[in-house]
């Protein structure tokens, strides 16, 4: 009898530590981020490293003001670059003339390099000229290469404040500089007792091969894609259609069997962009079988998203699909509020604890 008793009170203890274990394998939670360039997805992990990290991630003071002085530069670059294009190919509105035709010729200048210098009062003096140039303005609106990112304007109409001495990045400017991730990089929070582990990875087709590193023990993938980019081509390869990139990438990843047990969450994002884009821009030129009102948001929206939820229709998988701007850190928190239940959730289920 005091065998059995002994067995039954080991077998207690056995179960109890396995319990213990399981419910500390469910408060460790890793996301994946992933998606490709410009979609937005480095705002989101510095957003949440922001929100529930203390603070973004602490950068050297000086790196980050040289980020934002290569960045303004490049950005501007590319848009004389790109109106120059236009006006050789006699396209009505792009003509550069008078103070803008001068301080575009300064500009490209070996002189002035896209990167390793400041942002000194007399660049900032060229950029204020040249952003204030119609032809520019227009070479921003229309432009079709996401080498020019949405953020430029942030940086452009705020360039004397930059130009300063004393400048001092913002949170504002940290959020918003354009700065190609490369590699891996990870923040690590905890929310409620659950701790979450972000890995973020480069975007750009040449950073992809990274990706296949991250594949194991990921409890969720968190996939951006731009709404605002039916219209763009990539950064890469200017005859391929950034959406359609973004849809062909996404199929790969739901479809991948490292991701069988993986939830996918889908963050379709840009969406303050593509509210203001839709309605002067159809996405009938990059999709042909779109039936719906040229100017219909709402109708436009639920297309595209139906176009992805089709990627997952073989797996049977659910994608959780959120509509976001990165840039907003209300939306943010909100958004990552759901996905921390539903992963947290998912991972009590998995464990046997709910």
């Amino acid at each position: 009898m005091g065998a059995v008793c002994c067995g039954d009170a080991q077998n207690r203890m056995v179960n109890a530590e396995i319990n213990l274990s399981k419910r500390a394998a469910a408060r460790d939670h890793k996301l994946l981020l992933l998606g490709p360039g410009s979609s937005g997805k480095s705002t989101f992990f510095k957003q949440l490293c922001n929100i529930h990290n203390n603070g973004f991630q602490k950068v050297d003071q000086d790196q980050a003001r040289q980020n934002i002085f290569d960045c303004i530069i490049d950005q501007m670059k590319q848009i004389v670059e790109a109106c120059y294009f236009h006006q050789q190919n006699d396209d009505d509105g792009y003509t550069l003339d008078g103070a803008a035709f001068e301080a575009a010729k300064q500009l490209s200048s070996p002189k002035i390099p896209r990167g390793g210098i400041e942002v000194t009062p007399e660049i900032a003096e060229l950029i204020t000229t040249l952003w204030s140039h119609p032809a520019i303005k227009l070479t921003f609106e229309t432009r079709t290469n996401l080498g020019v990112v949405d953020s430029a304007p942030h940086f452009f109409e705020d360039i004397d404040r930059i130009a300063n001495d004393d400048y001092q990045p913002t949170d504002d400017d940290i959020l918003l500089v354009r700065i190609q991730t490369t590699g891996i990089r990870t923040a690590k929070f905890e929310i409620d007792s659950s701790k979450f582990e972000l890995v973020d990875v480069g975007g750009q087709r040449n950073e992809r091969a990274k990706w296949v590193h991250q594949f194991s023990v990921v409890d969720a993938v968190l996939f951006v894609c731009s709404l605002s980019c039916y219209d763009q081509k990539l950064f890469e390869e200017d005859e391929v259609n950034a959406m359609h990139e973004s849809i062909r990438l996404f199929d790969l990843v739901v479809n991948n069997r490292y991701f069988r047990l993986t939830s996918m969450i889908l963050f379709l994002n840009k969406r303050d962009l593509f509210d203001e884009k839709i309605m002067h821009k159809s996405i009938k030129p990059a999709f042909p079988d779109y039936q719906g009102p040229d100017q219909d948001g709402p109708a436009a929206l639920r297309y595209i998203t139906d176009i992805f939820l089709k990627c997952a229709l073989n797996t049977g998988k659910e994608i959780y699909t959120h509509l976001t701007t990165a840039t907003n850190s209300d939306n943010v928190k909100s958004v990552f509020h759901d996905v921390q239940h539903g992963v947290v959730t998912a991972a009590l289920t998995r464990n046997g604890i709910m």
